[in-house]
């Protein structure tokens, strides 16, 4: 593994034993899944199981690495919000999904990267990919729930969650796993769907069906993620929003006119690049994404006891 795993239970050290890992404290143990570790603990929720068979079902049919634009167009803007590559330490994406993208660009660039998921299929893809890409060196997976991370305290310089808390039933537990795993000063990169109030009207029966579609519990207002996360000591830095009308001319577009879908596509990096100008604008806009720096835990002590 390119970083220590811990029992995601206690957080005592696991030992491999016969094909599986057990926990030295609690003596969880865990299977290893074709070299994969599947580190769950405890029974999953609904919930998590209804998750797990939509993302399974759906990442099964990846047979190739592809990132799509707008993949590569979050990967720019996390890489560069949250300094993964300025200095090379560990960096975690939680809810990797499929593609692994986020954390085979980042191995690319020789970063220590760490992708986790609750889809076994998910995981099981993200790692064949980086291994055809050649970057499984750098590159490490793991299978687990967000609430209960793997990782031993202050393993991480940067983590990103795109995507995520609006799929949990305990969000706020995730955000304090997330505080846990990131060291002192380490960057956070949240992105959630924005709050209905600021999405432009006539969408709103859309996006309330794909909700309940995909299984998501919540939408967000910057004062709600913001709170959240100063609870375990994150303090805010930034927030910007995306996914603005011109986005829905960008997607129409891919539908219409296949030449849109290439990576290299200059009508749809123009449209993306319309749909940045305005990140400082929520009105309008179907995402929120916020950048939070990890506080000296020694400074809050008493609040981070509390959120555990």
């Amino acid at each position: 593994m390119c970083v220590a795993l811990v029992c995601p239970r206690c957080k005592g050290a696991l030992v491999n034993h016969d094909g599986s890992l057990t926990c030295s404290a609690c003596s969880a143990a865990y299977p290893i899944q074709d070299d994969l570790p599947v580190l769950l603990s405890g029974a999953l929720s609904d919930q998590h199981e209804h998750q797990q068979r939509y993302f399974d079902a759906e990442f099964q049919s990846y047979e190739r690495y592809a990132p799509e634009n707008w993949r590569l167009s979050f990967i720019e803007r996390i890489f560069g919000a949250i300094e993964v590559l300025n200095d090379g330490e560990p960096y975690l994406d939680v809810g990797v999904g499929g593609s692994g993208a986020t954390v085979i660009e980042a191995a690319r660039r020789g970063v220590a990267s760490v992708g986790c998921d609750l889809s076994v299929e998910g995981v099981l893809a993200a790692r064949r990919f980086a291994r055809q890409e050649g970057v499984d060196a750098h590159a490490c997976f793991v299978v687990c729930v967000a609430e209960a991370l793997p990782f031993p305290e202050h393993t991480f310089r940067s983590a990103s969650a795109v995507a995520l808390l609006e799929h949990l039933d305990d969000d706020r537990q995730t955000v304090a796993e997330l505080a846990r795993v990131l060291r002192p000063g380490g960057l956070l990169w949240l992105t959630v769907p924005h709050a209905y109030r600021y999405m432009p009207l006539p969408l709103w029966p859309l996006y309330w069906w794909h909700d309940r579609r995909i299984g998501h519990k919540r939408h967000y207002d910057e004062r709600r993620l913001v709170e959240i996360c100063a609870e375990v000591g994150l303090q805010h830095v930034r927030t910007s929003y995306s996914a603005h009308p011109v986005k829905v001319l960008q997607f129409l577009g891919t539908k219409l006119f296949p030449g849109m879908r290439g990576q290299r596509s200059p009508a749809w990096w123009r449209l993306e690049r319309l749909d940045r100008r305005g990140e400082d604008r929520r009105i309008g806009a179907l995402q929120l994404s916020a950048v939070f720096r990890r506080e000296n835990p020694h400074d809050h002590r008493g609040r981070f006891d509390a959120a555990a």
